[in-house]
């Protein structure tokens, strides 16, 4: 389970560096922004999802 959290992370820490790429255009893509936007907060979504699972799973 620690390698899929691992791989959401990471996957959300790229779309966090497009968004700051679109960001940095001079004429950024609104559309392009929304749309890395959402896919981060999909992506956060999971990974607390994963994290609130582990807490709640016995060891």
């Amino acid at each position: 389970m620690d390698q899929f959290l691992k791989s959401l992370r990471n996957r959300k820490a790229i779309v966090e560096a497009r968004i700051d790429e679109e960001r940095a255009r001079p004429a950024p893509d609104r559309f392009r922004l929304h749309t890395l936007r959402q896919l981060s907060m999909q992506f956060r979504t999971q990974i607390e999802f994963v994290e609130r699972t582990n807490r709640l799973l016995p060891t």
